[in-house]
């Protein structure tokens, strides 16, 4: 072959050699991102680190402030040379004692608490006793009277304390001699005794006994017309023992077992025999406990007035009245009360009732004879 063919052919194998290995595909290499996009995916990065790991703030909101009611301004009209006037809003109702704040510095007022009764003091005693006595130059005098050697006496017994010690200080604190009658086993029976003594009171056992209607309770350690006579001798011994100021006896209740006259005798020799007196109460007419205490020998009185039956000013004066007229008729009368407000009231009342109509206020002690 002629050198000339033999070179282009020897060019064409070489070309084809060539381009077959033109045609494999080439191994591929890693391209390296340009610094731009780099950049921007750091940042993009950072700020989704950043949402992710630091939240914002949270903002703190004020508290919710009273809305506040500002002045209208009413105004003319722009062609006016007038100042704008101030027109203030009407003025609310607002509680007693407390107006509705206004303007801007205006505070919220608080929820009004709810207002108490308030305390009245209490009723003025009645200055005097509704009902006057006789004159006094009417009234028959006894001769011990009449010479003026004695004045008439009355005593005054209150029944019933026991359990309220604070009406027995107020009857304690009257401004003259009083017999304070308590009763036993209650809750504060040997502390009124205590403060009735120390305050230079009379003090007396108001002994509970057995009434006719049988549907009253006249309390604990009642003597009972069923009792034998050493039951009654232990309830009387029981009841004398929360005291050792007691230096006599009243009967409570007791209309049924004062008739009896075995019982009577029973309570009597006790009596006697601690030298105590006895007060009958005369809850019933029939009753026979002063007239058993005197035949053996029991120093006794019995009652004459009973002071508040009925409870009001008017039918207590008529009742205090009545104990003078009976104190300067025979020479000496006892009345009963009981620890009631009104009975207070009217016996503060009629201090200086006593000391004008010259009635000498003795204690139950001073009235009981053999």
């Amino acid at each position: 072959m002629p050198s000339a063919k033999r070179t282009k052919t020897g060019k064409a194998g070489e070309a084809q050699k060539k381009g077959k290995k033109s045609s494999k595909p080439e191994a591929a290499t890693p391209r390296r991102p340009s610094t731009p996009i780099l950049i921007l995916w750091i940042l993009a990065l950072s700020c989704l680190a950043a949402l992710l790991y630091f939240p914002g703030k949270t903002v703190v909101q004020p508290p919710p402030q009273p809305p506040q009611q500002a002045p209208k301004v009413a105004t003319t009209s722009p062609s006016a040379k007038t100042a704008p006037r101030v027109v203030r809003p009407p003025r609310s109702f607002a509680p007693e004692g407390r107006p509705l704040a206004t303007g801007p510095k205006a505070t919220p007022i608080p929820a009004w608490p709810v207002k108490k009764a308030p305390v009245l003091p209490p009723a003025a005693p009645p200055k005097a006793p509704a009902v006057r006595p006789m004159p006094s130059s009417s009234a028959p005098a006894s001769p011990a009277t009449a010479s003026g050697l004695t004045r008439p006496k009355l005593a005054i017994v209150i029944d019933d304390f026991g359990p309220n010690i604070n009406i027995a200080r107020k009857f304690a604190s009257l401004p003259f001699r009083l017999t304070l009658s308590v009763l036993p086993f209650l809750a504060y029976s040997s502390q009124i005794a205590k403060m009735a003594h120390g305050r230079g009171c009379d003090v007396i056992l108001h002994l509970p006994m057995e009434p006719l209607n049988s549907r009253i309770n006249p309390g604990p350690g009642a003597l009972m017309t069923s009792m034998t006579s050493g039951q009654i001798r232990l309830c009387v011994a029981a009841a004398l023992h929360i005291s050792p100021y007691f230096d006599g006896v009243n009967n409570h209740e007791g209309s049924k077992m004062t008739m009896d006259v075995k019982g009577m005798q029973t309570l009597m020799s006790v009596l006697k025999d601690r030298r105590l007196f006895f007060i009958d109460s005369m809850t019933i007419n029939r009753s026979v406990g002063w007239k058993e205490a005197r035949r053996m020998g029991v120093a006794t009185f019995k009652r004459n007035v009973f002071l508040d039956d009925t409870e009001g000013a008017s039918a207590i004066g008529k009742q205090i009245a009545l104990a003078v007229k009976i104190a300067r008729e025979r020479g000496a009368a006892l009345a009963i009360g009981h620890p009631h407000d009104i009975t207070l009231r009217c016996l503060q009342a009629a201090a200086p009732y006593f000391k004008k109509e010259g009635v000498q206020m003795v204690y139950a002690r001073d009235l009981a004879r053999k």
